[in-house]
């Protein structure tokens, strides 16, 4: 006896589960330890897909800005990474801390530049603009007064929303924040967990 078959047999795919680990680099050791690491690491496995964005600070100076604007960018000062479980990719990133409008005036349309100006008192955190170049500064209202957001990291960030992801790292209500103000401006569901955000002055681990 044959059997018709009436329906295709089908399933949701299961989301991929994402994190993004922010500055946990060698150049701020000193604000976490050994064990820290270790767990971070082994959390990892726990996720499809692990994004490392790392700033790039060497010796306190910006080396060249080409890695704002690159799809993909060469990456420097590889030494300063750690390499994580089921990291699929570096992003870099750098932050400034006491800048303005005018910082970013070159690479901005006059409409805009205007538009920023005008409003420069009003601004709410997660007001983002377009630059000339393919990338976005966001409006922080913190310790870091806007943040730069790189081409690839506003590519990432576009190709993944709506996805749920976890950021960790640091610091606290520096780095961290920029990046997650940023996500969600940008339509992300993005969480973070406490056990693995590092400050200045707390390690979780």
């Amino acid at each position: 006896m044959k059997y018709i078959k009436l329906f295709e047999d089908y399933s949701e795919p299961a989301e991929e589960r994402i994190l993004i680990i922010v500055d946990v680099q060698k150049s701020f050791k000193k604000f976490f330890n050994d064990n820290y690491l270790a767990e971070l690491n082994r959390y990892c496995k726990d996720f499809d897909k692990v994004y490392q964005i790392w700033d790039n600070h060497h010796e306190g100076k910006n080396p060249d800005k080409d890695f704002l604007y690159d799809e993909d960018p060469n990456i420097e000062n590889k030494d300063d990474l750690y390499k994580f479980n089921n990291q699929v990719d570096l992003i870099e990133k750098r932050y400034n801390y006491d800048v303005d409008a005018d910082f970013y005036k070159k690479i901005l349309s006059p409409e805009i530049y205007k538009e920023i100006k005008s409003k420069e008192n009003n601004l709410k955190r997660g007001e983002y603009f377009e630059t000339n170049e393919g990338t976005i500064i966001v409006y922080i209202a913190n310790n870091h007064q806007w943040f730069h957001c790189p081409k690839k990291l506003y590519d990432l960030f576009k190709e993944i929303k709506g996805e749920e992801v976890v950021i960790v790292g640091g610091a606290e209500d520096e780095c961290i924040l920029d990046v997650m103000i940023a996500a969600k401006a940008l339509g992300l569901n993005i969480k973070k967990n406490d056990e693995f955000i590092y400050s200045a002055t707390n390690c979780p681990k």
